[in-house]
């Protein structure tokens, strides 16, 4: 009958761990007979891969038919073994097992990713290896790793980010007075469960009426690979107001950010992620839009000076959770405490379909 039970169980059990914290397993087997085996041995991986298709005979691109542009990073290859190191097969006799384990992560490993081109992800994988050609035993359990991404260590994250910006329609001549754009948030530095407040206005002088004005968050993924670049844009968020003539105004505009990945994606070199507050303005048919980027910087360890704000927000957007910035197994200050973890993939793409557009 071979194995009844063969699985990994994790002291944590959520899956979510950290830069530098141990991880704590214990590897159940349950066989209702003997059972002749080489070994058991458990690998531990952490791996960034891109791949990108290839531009077809029509110069777009295409996954079908076409070559890839492929790249990885190793982060870690832990492999040991907890049941007989040996050459020599053993016996395992009827009952239940318990094989303990443990490894560090290493601290310089970028947080778990999931992309259109690319991902970043952990891995425990236990296998039992079998006498006589017969088949292995394997059984798999992922890790989610979040950043210790400190928003104090960049001086940047506190200043507040404004712009402004112009156009005309129409060309020599027939130029038509300046469409005139500003938008302004109080900082450019926040962490998932804080809130973006955006102020923007809009100036038409140019006597033409305007299709309307989008806000939204915008997530920003660069993937490399083989020298070749490819982006995925994804609006996380989105506010819609209709035409206009005159004015348009963007009145403490609420963006909530979402639990993503921190910016930059730090420690990964294939993989790159930024984020800003994107005001469009809309003319209309044949017409270039006004666009203002204000680029944010996502981090997991909020501002000091928003600390008390920052940990209301995230209690009223997730419920009650105890200690929010506690590292569990990571020593560090009273500040050195991450945010929640990165979403799953399903979540991403949720949150990225732009159709859930509110308007004002």
């Amino acid at each position: 009958m071979g194995f009844e039970r063969f699985e990994i169980v994790l002291e944590n059990r959520n899956g979510i761990f950290y830069p530098g914290q141990t991880i704590i397993g214990t590897v159940n087997v349950s066989n209702n007979k003997s059972e002749t085996i080489k070994g058991i041995q458990v690998e531990c991986s952490g791996v960034a891969e891109v791949r990108i298709p290839g531009k077809d005979s029509k110069n777009t691109y295409s996954s079908i038919g076409c070559e890839f542009y492929c790249a990885s990073e190793q982060y870690f290859d832990f492999k040991f073994s907890l049941v007989n190191p040996g050459q020599h097969a053993v016996e395992l006799a009827a009952g239940h097992h318990q094989y303990p384990f443990s490894f560090v992560l290493p601290t310089q490993i970028p947080p778990s990713f999931e992309g259109a081109y690319g991902h970043i992800r952990y891995n425990i994988k236990a296998v039992a290896q079998r006498t006589w050609l017969k088949r292995e035993y394997v059984c798999n359990s992922n890790l989610t790793v979040n950043a210790i991404a400190d928003l104090n260590a960049m001086p940047k994250a506190e200043l507040p980010v404004k712009k402004i910006k112009s156009k005309t329609l129409g060309l020599l001549c027939c130029k038509s007075g300046p469409i005139s754009a500003q938008a302004r948030i109080d900082r450019a530095g926040y962490v998932p469960g804080e809130t973006i407040i955006l102020q923007a206005h809009t100036d038409n002088e140019s006597g033409i009426s305007m299709r309307g004005s989008k806000a939204q968050l915008v997530q920003i993924t660069k993937f490399v690979a083989e020298g070749h670049t490819n982006f995925e844009s994804k609006v996380l968020k989105a506010y819609i107001h209709e035409s206009f003539i005159d004015i348009d105004v963007m009145d403490n505009v609420k963006f909530i950010i979402p639990q993503v990945p921190p910016s930059s994606l730090p420690f990964c070199g294939i993989i790159d992620i930024s984020y800003q507050i994107q005001y469009i303005v809309d003319p209309g048919t044949l017409s270039i839009n006004l666009t203002i980027n204000l680029d944010l910087m996502i981090g997991t360890i909020p501002l000091r000076s928003h600390m008390v704000s920052s940990a209301t927000e995230a209690l009223n957007a997730s419920g009650p959770v105890l200690d929010h910035w506690a590292i569990p197994g990571v020593g560090g200050s009273e500040w050195a405490r991450p945010s929640a973890p990165p979403p799953s993939y399903e979540e991403i793409i949720q949150a990225g379909d732009s159709r859930h557009a509110v308007k004002l």
